[in-house]
């Protein structure tokens, strides 16, 4: 039996409305006219951007999809949703490095990944080299961490 409004399916579309929102939300805003990459919406905004694209994507996918129902699973969904409001208020005191590592790791435990080698290493993998390019490559400095300074 197939259901219309399944976890997948419901979870798909409101990624697709925060990606929307998110978007509207860097037009209009007044900053100095500096043009260009210069602007400090220039980053944000393609990410956002690729960002709706791959929702566009995930929402296509999953109604094309053809699913048997199954039972939600609250539990996965509130650990992630506590994990962001969590990275949200500690990415200033704890810098982003921490942070986003912490958070990748609680993500993937929640989905299911049981491996600690890989629930370590590939978060702080990917926000590591994000630090790297932004701090050190770009020089657009993230949120540092009163431990590690030097990232």
């Amino acid at each position: 039996m197939t259901s219309l409004f399944s976890e997948r399916r419901i979870v798909s579309v409101v990624i697709f409305l925060l990606a929307v929102g998110l978007v509207l939300s860097t037009f209009g805003l007044e900053f100095a006219d500096l043009g260009g990459a210069f602007s400090p919406m220039f980053f944000p905004r393609i990410i956002l951007f690729i960002l709706l694209g791959l929702a566009v994507l995930n929402v296509g996918i999953d109604m094309l999809a053809v699913r048997v129902a199954q039972p939600i699973e609250v539990l996965p969904v509130s650990v992630i949703a506590v994990a962001f409001l969590a990275y949200v208020l500690l990415l200033v005191p704890l810098g982003y490095f921490l942070s986003s590592t912490g958070v990748g790791a609680i993500i993937l435990f929640a989905v299911g990944l049981r491996n600690p080698l890989q629930v370590v290493l590939v978060p702080a993998a990917a926000s590591g080299a994000l630090v790297g390019l932004f701090n050190h490559v770009l020089k657009m400095p993230l949120p540092t961490s009163p431990f590690f300074w030097w990232i």
